[in-house]
């Protein structure tokens, strides 16, 4: 008896050490497989292509720039409707192989919600907003079913066509814009399509297209409104995390949500269509982006710790997702550019910034833009 005792000790012994090197290897593996997460920490900068070529920088010049401000990563920035197919001009190549060469990851961000410059696609794809929004920006429609899809084709067409991302992530995924609604400016997305998707697929009624004035004076239709906006954002970035990881299953896909001094998360909801905690909870992107919104940046007294007052954000997305790696997005370029010695955030300002991101939390951090601040003679020194 104490034999056979003794030889099921062993046996199990010998199970527990299967099972728990199975477990190690699993979680080496998930390591392993995690390399682009582990690139993707630390600083990092975005790119506007198309500027840094008129600037006449050189891929030397710009590995040079990326060491002084200990950049990690780079957003190449495309802000046009370049559909995804293969473009060795607007991705140059002794540009990507330097920063190969230096091990700087690359991440690629476009535009979820607009446009600027000319586009093919359909007019009745586009957002309609109260008020028209100037300038040559074209904005598009979360509820339009084949913009959507168009942009889930998109990325299929960029991952098989361009091998050298880390990751890809849509940046601007909300509809416009912050407490617009209330002096009927640049609100949207309230097209025929929009309303009529919201009356017959949403509310499931059977009555003619609700009007917006409808929606907007009646608390209760304006509380599904709501509720509206917020699933199709939610469809828009579980669709792109799936196009993104059935290609490539290592590749990083991030969500990107927004951050206001004196706003709540409520606030963010009703009127950019956030719901961030259920976006970290539901699709679980591998990092969720808090973006600076413009009523913050367009400050010239900005403050470079302004994070402490986006601190309800991150601990609430934090909260809801502990998994998810807490990312953040300000502008160091624009105010500086469209106002000269206005709002000047280089040399001091923006690592003064990245340190202080990195001292609440944040996985890594980003900002507008590289080529507008080498134009501005802006850097760090």
């Amino acid at each position: 008896m104490k034999k056979y005792l003794y030889l099921s000790f062993i046996l199990l012994i010998s199970l527990s050490a299967t099972t728990c090197s199975d477990k190690e290897n699993n979680s080496d593996e998930r390591v392993s497989n995690n390399g682009n997460l582990i690139k993707a920490k630390g600083n990092s900068i975005q790119i506007d292509p198309g500027m840094l070529y008129s600037l006449g920088i050189t891929p030397e010049q710009l590995i040079i720039d990326l060491k002084k401000a200990d950049i990690k990563t780079v957003h190449y920035f495309i802000v046009s409707a370049w559909d995804g197919s293969k473009d060795d001009n607007l991705f140059r190549n002794e540009y990507i192989k330097a920063l190969q060469e230096n091990d700087i990851g690359i991440w690629l961000m476009v535009l979820a919600n607009c446009f600027y410059g000319n586009t093919s696609l359909p007019e009745k794809w586009k957002m309609e907003l109260l008020t028209p929004y100037p300038g040559d920006i074209h904005f598009y429609s979360f509820h339009n079913d084949d913009f959507v899809n168009w942009q889930v084709e998109r990325v299929k067409r960029i991952i098989k066509n361009h091998d050298f991302f880390m990751g890809i992530e849509f940046a601007e995924s909300y509809f416009p814009e912050w407490k617009t609604i209330e002096i009927n400016s640049f609100y949207g997305d309230v097209s025929p399509t929009a309303r009529e998707k919201f009356t017959k697929e949403f509310l499931k009624i059977d009555r003619a297209t609700l009007t917006f004035d409808e929606i907007r004076k009646n608390n209760e239709l304006y509380k599904k409104w709501q509720d509206f906006r917020v699933e199709a954002i939610l469809n828009f970035n579980h669709k792109i995390k799936e196009a993104v990881k059935s290609s490539d299953p290592e590749m990083l896909f991030a969500s990107w949500g927004m951050g206001i001094r004196n706003g709540t998360l409520g606030e963010i909801r009703e009127h950019f269509g956030l719901d961030m905690e259920r976006l970290v909870k539901e699709v679980e992107p591998d990092i969720f982006f808090i973006q600076t919104a413009s009523q913050d940046w367009l400050d010239p007294d900005l403050k470079s710790n302004y994070l402490d007052q986006y601190e309800y954000a991150r601990k609430a997305i934090q909260e809801a997702n502990p998994k998810v790696k807490m990312a953040v997005q300000a502008d160091i370029a624009s105010l500086s550019y469209q106002n000269p010695g206005v709002g000047v955030r280089l040399p001091d300002w923006w690592p003064e910034f990245m340190a202080h991101s990195a001292k609440l939390g944040y996985y890594t951090n980003t900002s507008y833009e590289y080529a507008f601040c080498k134009k501005q003679n802006l850097w760090v020194k």
